[in-house]
């Protein structure tokens, strides 16, 4: 049977027997009580959306047109999940969905993006930033019931509403110094339901026994299933030092600051980034980011002094001048900006933020 098009606008009102079937599994897992959030700046596709969701048993929809909307949205009310455009006139989605990914109570939070062709670099793009799934416009209610209730209506089984004893159970076999029984214990929820942290407890467990391969295994399989798990890319890290692979160690670990540092917890991020410094790495990214952090802080010393050994390492980044600039701004050296803002551009003629500045700053509005 064909479903019809979200897009229809001359849906019949008497529900299939898929339709009714798909309704009654949602209320009978309660998930009515969701508020399901969506974004899209066309009205036609907005209505289509916001009534597919509503047939599926979702009827507390949020409808909104642009992405500053949404964002006041999600701090008035608890959004169970989001649905957005990706890219219009109106609607930025990758920077709403980053935004929303800072916000730690929206960090798991299922969020759709749609978009009438998706490329390889939006693809990308979308996961980098930590989308949960990609929805094609226009698409069936069949394939949105399959999204939506695939993270918000099934049933939780038997084997998940007894993971919290297991991981306790687990994680006390640790404490005794039993790895092989804690293996076993978090190997049998693994088989039950995959979950990424269930292989970072046993690329944990690896670690402290030394077999930092087999821990990396474990990471990895960890950061394939939630690719913005910070803390199995710092614990990575670690077993490829442990293993003198430190390339590896550098580029696992930086990984893990910059999510850190997209999520504004500049703490952790610091740490790490002080923990790459320490295994002998002269990275760029790493004084740069550094350098970022500390110019949040307000202290414009540190920063220009990451600063600085960032341009001995790459003399002509134009960036890491825009950001000594930026500095001077900040501690109200017009004249030094312009010159640090001058060289960003004659390295990067097409700088276009350095140009707006300098033209700011002798216009005398900096």
């Amino acid at each position: 049977m064909i479903q019809s098009e979200l897009y229809s606008t001359t849906q019949s009102d008497s529900k299939t027997q898929e339709e009714a079937d798909s309704n009654k599994l949602v209320g009978s897992n309660k998930t009515s009580q969701s508020h399901i959030l969506i974004v899209n700046d066309d009205p036609r596709t907005l209505a289509g959306l916001t009534k597919a969701i509503q047939k599926l048993g979702f009827p507390n929809t949020i409808s909104i047109q642009t992405d500053e909307k949404a964002v006041i949205a999600t701090g008035k009310r608890d959004i169970h999940c989001m649905i957005c455009a990706y890219n219009t006139v109106n609607i930025n989605g990758i920077s709403f969905l980053k935004m929303v990914r800072k916000k730690d109570k929206y960090a798991d939070t299922p969020f759709f993006l749609t978009d009438p062709a998706f490329t390889t670099v939006k693809v990308l793009k979308a996961g980098h930033a930590g989308v949960t799934g990609l929805i094609v416009m226009p698409c069936t209610v069949k394939i949105l019931e399959e999204k939506i209730t695939g993270t918000l209506g099934k049933p939780k089984e038997i084997v998940v509403g007894n993971a919290e004893k297991q991981v306790t159970k687990g994680s006390n076999l640790i404490k005794d110094g039993k790895y092989s029984e804690a293996i076993d214990e978090f190997k049998s929820m693994v088989n039950q339901k995959e979950n990424p942290e269930y292989y970072y407890n046993i690329g944990y467990i690896k670690s402290i026994q030394g077999k930092h391969s087999e821990a990396i295994v474990a990471f990895r399989k960890a950061t394939q299933l939630d690719r913005l798990f910070a803390k199995a890319y710092e614990e990575m890290g670690r077993a490829y030092r442990a293993l003198g692979q430190y390339d590896k160690a550098d580029e696992c670990l930086s990984y893990a600051a910059q999510i850190h540092l997209d999520r504004d917890n500049d703490g952790h991020a610091e740490d790490i980034l002080n923990e790459i410094l320490q295994l002998g790495s002269e990275s760029l990214n790493v004084f740069n980011s550094l350098g970022v952090i500390y110019r949040k802080r307000g202290d414009h010393k540190t920063a220009l002094t990451h600063y600085t050994k960032a341009l001995k390492i790459h003399p002509d980044e134009p960036n890491i001048y825009y950001n000594m600039g930026r500095i001077y701004l900040d501690m109200k050296d017009s004249d030094k900006a312009r010159e640090f803002f001058q060289k960003a551009v004659e390295i990067d003629s097409s700088f276009k933020e350095a140009r707006q500045v300098i033209k700011a700053i002798d216009l005398g509005m900096l």
